[in-house]
């Protein structure tokens, strides 16, 4: 078998078209690994296409995943088979850029895609553009695959496009029979000109207004919520009071050590952004806002200071079950490395979520885990005139807890900004701490409903960070700007953490998109700041009806059942109908299967569309004889396509006694041979014998076979006779 020059021009185009496709994979994975594998794989694709041409497609293809196993273990060096069905699932789900590793499969198996379906189709259809639309849904793939923002714009848009054109073009100048005179080939330019002249000229007017033609792109991965179940892990804010002095169980215990983080700078354990009525507690939220998987890099940091930290984990902290799945950081994170015995383990069960600022690793730290992270430190600042970004929503039970003290105790004071300052000194200015120590038990721990309902009625608040930080959050919202608590840690001098270090504060959400905190110091009193020794009455509002939140948790009333209950108090949400069950049931299905699924539809539509516009050439276009002829063809061709025994090669006679049909090409032979032409009548009488024979054909033969032969590709690779 011989090497020939369309082979080798056919080759090249596909390799620079589907690199070019492949290149837009630059801002999801990390390095450019990716797109070595792919090329190697699309090689790979076409040497097995250009092997298997005199075979059939079903062992071509067997073929093509033999290549795929021997070529990807020495590439990607994982287990294929499982890392080719759940690879494009994790890559939807992690953050890019990700790493090297099972990733490495979806630009593996869409290469060798591209190099042999596109070859097989280049070299066994007899149509210019046939092999194009390879390349193309790789493209596609590739974008839908990837981030919003494209890897390569210029290259995946003008570039590609000129390329697949000129292939096209070169393909149609080399199968086309040559123009007998120079009025032909100007035809030709001519209208091929006037062709490209529309399309810029529609791409400019409808460019704009077409879907995607804004700043950024749909991808799927902005549809897909990680599986991640967060409802998992308790809010470590309901334990808050283990940390304290008069609790005496973490106060003095360390609890982890950090070194590099610079003077000054908080660590970060958890960030709440929810209130249900019961909890402050983490969510996943849209396709922005969740824990997912990262890759060797995360992205999205933006300008700050640069640390590098080193966190070692303490007994303490190990054991307190609704807080050691939390991975204490500071800052916005760039990378984690995960060291020890432990490391891949805790690597493979990290998720990090980019809006918050949070990490969860699903295994859970023990004694003696450690770990370096890169981070970003910014400090925003709360500005006196502080406007908020966006106005939040404010539920009714938050609204019911909260009443009329925000107004209250905001004053006279107008603006947002002003508004939170002051509602802030009220609560230190005229509150009083306490951690339920000795003589002070009636001020429970929690901040539900019930509790912070009294500890907004009493004349006097009273409680410690746990309930200061969860009510000045509501409030903050109820004026107009969102807020979100957050429980961390100032380190001492060492850098050793203990239990005395634990602190709530509250971050805002700026006009300019950034969070500020306000530390626990503005809209907390200072411990030593006592309450009266008897409990004072409530005032008049303290009667206000309280609206719980539906299906509520008992919360728990004190420290021992508030260790029993493992501090997970949020409550399970109730179940959804049946009938929304099973919609997002096969929604989840379709947004899994929908990308392979569409791929071979659009394939299979492509095989559909061509022998139909053949079929229909045949039937309308030339002289009564030829197309009395390219019936006979029609005929034919199905008979392949049925897989009817071999009849390529021989008279038309001896085709006819092989399909048992001896009248039907006898008159086709009268007519391109006998002397005058057919009438119109006569044609159309031709063509409805022939479409009863394609039926008889197709009836002598296996229900399965009778499928596939619409979508079988031999009659094309035949050349059709006719066209």
């Amino acid at each position: 078998m011989r090497v020939t020059r369309p082979d080798l021009v056919d080759a090249a185009f596909l390799t620079v078209l589907g690199g070019l496709a492949l290149v837009g994979f630059a801002n999801t994975f990390e390095g450019w690994r990716f797109l070595l594998v792919g090329l190697v794989a699309l090689v790979a694709g076409i040497l097995v296409a250009w092997l298997c041409t005199r075979l059939s497609v079903a062992l071509a293809a067997l073929a093509a995943v033999a290549a795929y196993l021997a070529v990807g273990v020495p590439l990607v060096g994982v287990a294929l088979v499982p890392a080719t069905v759940s690879g494009w699932k994790q890559l939807l789900t992690t953050l890019p850029p990700v790493a090297d590793g099972p990733l490495l499969t979806v630009p593996l198996l869409l290469g060798l895609l591209c190099g042999f379906a596109g070859f097989l189709l280049a070299r066994r259809v007899d149509r210019s553009a046939a092999p194009v639309p390879v390349p193309v849904a790789v493209l596609g793939a590739v974008i839908l695959l990837g981030t919003t923002e494209p890897g390569a714009r210029l290259l995946d848009g003008v570039v590609f496009a000129l390329g697949a054109l000129g292939w096209a073009a070169l393909r149609g100048h080399r199968l086309r029979p040559p123009a007998r005179s120079g009025t032909g080939r100007r035809t030709r330019l001519l209208t091929s000109g006037a062709v490209l002249a529309v399309s810029a000229v529609g791409a400019a007017l409808l460019g704009p207004a077409l879907p995607g033609a804004g700043g950024s792109r749909e991808v799927v991965r902005e549809h897909v919520t990680p599986p991640f179940d967060l409802g998992a892990y308790p809010s470590p804010l309901v334990g808050f009071r283990k940390y304290t002095k008069d609790a005496n169980l973490l106060w003095d215990q360390e609890l982890f050590t950090v070194s590099g983080l610079p003077t000054g700078a908080a660590v970060r354990i958890a960030t709440l952004d929810d209130y249900n009525g019961a909890v402050w507690g983490a969510t996943n939220g849209d396709a922005g806002n969740n824990f997912q998987r990262v890759g060797a890099r995360i992205s999205g940091a933006g300008p700050g200071q640069e640390a590098t930290l080193r966190i070692t984990i303490g007994a303490g902290y190990a054991s307190a079950s609704d807080v050691n799945a939390w991975l204490p950081s500071a800052g916005r994170l760039t990378g984690v490395t995960f060291g020890g015995r432990r490391g891949p383990a805790l690597a493979e069960g990290f998720r990090y979520n980019v809006a918050t600022s949070s990490a969860i690793v699903t295994g859970r730290l023990r004694e003696g885990d450690t770990y370096t992270a890169r981070t970003v430190l910014v400090a925003p600042v709360v500005p006196d005139d502080a406007q908020p970004f966006g106005r939040p929503l404010v539920s009714e039970y938050a609204q019911s807890i909260i009443g009329t003290h925000a107004t209250k105790w905001a004053g006279d004071v107008t603006g947002i900004g002003p508004q939170v300052r002051a509602v802030a000194a009220h609560l230190r200015d005229h509150g009083a701490y306490s951690d339920g120590g000795k003589g002070e038990a009636e001020y429970l721990p929690g901040h539900g409903a019930g509790r912070l309902t009294t500890f907004m009625n009493l004349p006097r608040p009273v409680g410690d960070d746990e309930q200061y930080a969860a009510a000045f959050a509501l409030i903050v919202n109820s004026l107009g700007m969102p807020a979100r608590v957050v429980l961390g840690a100032h380190p001492g001098p060492t850098g050793v953490v203990r239990g005395s270090d634990v602190h709530a504060w509250v971050e805002v959400h700026l006009s300019d998109g950034s969070w500020a905190a306000v530390p626990n110091t503005e809209f907390m009193p200072d411990p030593s700041k006592k309450p009266d020794r008897q409990p004072p009455q409530p005032v008049d509002d303290a009667d206000a009806a309280v609206v719980p939140p539906p299906n509520m948790v008992r919360l728990p009333s004190s420290l021992s059942e508030l260790d029993q209950t493992n501090t997970n108090a949020r409550p399970r949400t109730t179940s959804d109908p049946l009938w929304l069950s099973v919609l997002g049931f096969l929604f989840g299905i379709g947004v899994w299967t929908g990308p392979p699924v569409l791929t071979v539809a659009l394939v299979c539509g492509s095989i559909v569309g061509l022998k139909a516009r053949r079929r229909r050439r045949r039937r309308h276009l030339g002289s009564a004889a030829n197309r009395y002829a390219a019936a006979w063809h029609e005929l034919l061709d199905h008979a392949h396509d049925l897989g009817l025994g071999p009849i390529t090669g021989r008279t038309r006679h001896e085709q006819a006694v092989a399909l048992g049909l001896v009248e039907l090409a006898a008159a086709a032979d009268r007519t391109v041979y006998g002397p005058g032409d057919p009438t119109e009548a006569d044609v159309t009488g031709y063509w409805h014998r022939i479409d009863a024979a394609r039926l008889a054909l197709g009836a002598g033969v296996r229900h399965w076979r009778r499928a596939l032969a619409s979508v079988n590709i031999r009659s094309l690779r035949l050349g059709g006779g006719a066209k």
